[in-house]
């Protein structure tokens, strides 16, 4: 899905959303394992695109999600890959820029496990010790910015989240630091996403 379809996407969910919300009575009291919001990524080093749900932790100190991402093989120019993410985003301060709006620099680290057949947890025995580091297990580190809307009249969400942000792998940031043929910047790339909250 490309960022011109998730935009699209988004808006259409908007619309109904609040027209449905102009008959809407109250959003009903929703149960602890209930998902606070539902989200939508796309690229971030967690899968060309990702979808997953999350919680809203500590008095909203803490997001923590569950993401499932994929990389068609036309992406990857290889093998489709399958990847779980845990991420965990923090906001730094939260800015009011109108009576529905907030913006919120944050940062994050995330967790992605690859669950294809192209990498590997443990060293394969065909090559000999410390060879390989382990392949299937990486950390992104993230900062950016999100824009939160809250809805007057909910029905189905509450509110909205766009953001984006600019973050990088452990091992890319590894090779910018230890090769001098890697330059920092080419190892940071951008992502951007949506949250619904219910």
């Amino acid at each position: 899905m490309r960022i011109k379809e998730i935009f699209i996407v988004s808006i259409i969910v908007l619309f109904f959303n609040n027209s449905y919300a102009q008959e809407a009575i109250s959003v009903k009291e929703k149960s602890w394992y209930v998902p606070d919001y539902v989200k939508t990524q796309f690229a971030g080093n967690i899968g060309l695109v990702s979808v997953g749900a999350g919680y809203q932790l500590f008095d909203k100190v803490l997001y923590t999600e569950l993401l499932y991402g994929f990389v068609p093989k036309s992406a990857s120019k290889a093998d489709n890959i399958h990847l779980i993410t845990i991420k965990n985003t923090f906001p730094i301060y939260r800015k009011k820029i109108g009576d529905n709006l907030t913006i919120t620099p944050i940062a994050g680290i995330a967790t992605t496990l690859d669950i294809g057949t192209n990498t590997f947890t443990t060293l394969p025995s065909k090559y000999p010790d410390g060879y390989y580091f382990p392949t299937a297990v990486h950390f992104t580190l993230y900062g950016g910015a999100l824009v939160h809307k809250d809805f007057k009249k909910p029905k189905f969400f509450k509110g909205v989240d766009f953001y984006l942000e600019f973050g990088t792998v452990e091992t890319y940031l590894w090779y910018a630091l230890t090769i001098s043929e890697v330059d920092l910047i080419d190892v940071f790339s951008a992502d951007i996403g949506v949250n619904f909250y219910f």
